[in-house]
């Protein structure tokens, strides 16, 4: 009996919002007198950094410091519409809704500074809540003094609207699936390494270490992007060998009562992380970014599979991989049936699946 060492792989593909259409998102911000800007948006934060993503977004969009941003999505009632927080969409769909409303309050505060400069709004930018003109950088006026001119010289409120909505997908060939419009906003790659240690007396699998590499398109906010990334990757290794819903899923026989008989991650569990941000651009995010939300906890528990499989030659096929369902695969083994063998692009069995072998927690279908 002894220890082994093994290493695995996985690569997934995740879309940003939802296809087919349906998940709007919409933005509404206001300038104050004293320059300072007030976002409205109905995405709800929760712990995906959409509130701090947004506001960097309008600050950069219109060029002014970020702690003049204040993002309220307080109630649905003085908020627009968003359709909500999943399908990865918070950034790409929601960060569009507000990008386009910030690029149409910069015009308005572009075209207020030119009648009070004298200068064509063409040949005037905002730089760090200063408009400047091109080429001259002397000429300058504060976009506080922009917005005060507005509201108390020309009688106007600065506003913008912006809405982002998938295009509908429809098919134009039944046969082939093609469609007249890419069904996502954008598509996200990512590939997980994992390393294991598998105790073959015991079937405890520990996870020694994970390098995982994420296509972000654009990571606006890098150390967010990082944490999202390995937050998920925590969430991936309880999925892969420790969080079962309840044993006889979907029946709710011996479920759980209580929450400390749910198996999470503890701080003793957790492996080397490595985390490698790629930046690909996508055509349609904002600033070419790209969702990673849900994505982040995928690739982990493949990964983690294919690591127990170099490590002690077996192949576990349901999650979480528990000691039990490692030692009914090695008994399987052992046996001399119920393990998988590839040929080409197909897994298939030398045999039919035994009752055994079905209880072992081997899913896999029969091709023999």
């Amino acid at each position: 009996m002894a220890k082994h060492t093994g290493r695995g792989l996985a690569a997934i593909e995740y879309p940003s919002g939802m296809n087919q259409n349906g998940d709007p998102s919409q933005a509404w911000i206001k300038v104050k007198p004293d320059g300072r800007i007030d976002v409205f948006s109905g995405t709800s934060d929760i712990g995906n950094g959409a509130k701090t993503i947004q506001s960097q977004i309008v600050a950069e969009s219109i060029g002014v410091p970020y702690d003049w941003v204040t993002f309220d999505n307080s109630n649905t009632d003085s908020s627009p519409v968003c359709t909500g927080t999943f399908a990865s969409r918070a950034t790409v769909i929601a960060g569009n809704a507000v990008l386009k409303a910030a690029e149409e309050v910069k015009t308005k505060l572009l075209e207020i500074a030119s009648a009070e400069m004298e200068i064509g709004p063409q040949d005037l930018d905002i730089i760090d809540g200063e408009v400047q003109a091109r080429g001259a950088p002397s000429l300058t006026m504060d976009v506080a003094d922009v917005a005060a001119a507005a509201t108390y010289g020309h009688g106007q409120l600065i506003t913008g609207t912006g809405a982002e909505l998938n295009a509908f997908a429809a098919i134009t060939n039944s046969e082939t699936g093609e469609v007249d419009s890419p069904p996502h906003a954008a598509i996200s790659y990512a590939a997980c390494a994992a390393e294991v240690e598998v105790d073959d007396e015991t079937g405890i699998v520990r996870i020694v270490r994970m390098v995982q590499a994420y296509d972000v398109g654009k990571a606006i906010n890098p150390t967010l992007v990082e944490g999202q990334i390995e937050g998920g990757a925590v969430m991936g290794l309880g999925l892969g060998v420790l969080e079962d819903s309840y044993p006889y899923y979907p029946s709710p026989d011996h479920r759980g009562s209580h929450f400390g008989s749910y198996f999470v991650p503890g701080m003793e569990d957790l492996p080397q992380i490595e985390t490698i941000i790629i930046e690909n651009p996508s055509a349609t995010g904002p600033y070419g970014a790209k969702g990673i939300g849900e994505m982040a906890n995928n690739s982990q528990p493949p990964a983690i599979a294919a690591a127990v499989h170099d490590a002690v030659g077996v192949w576990v096929t349901e999650l979480p991989i528990t000691p039990e369902r490692v030692l009914r695969a090695l008994d399987a083994k052992a046996a001399g049936g119920g393990q998988p063998r590839r040929e080409g692009k197909h897994i298939v069995f030398d045999e039919e699946l035994s009752v055994n072998s079905v209880a072992s927690g081997i899913s896999w279908t029969s091709d023999s």
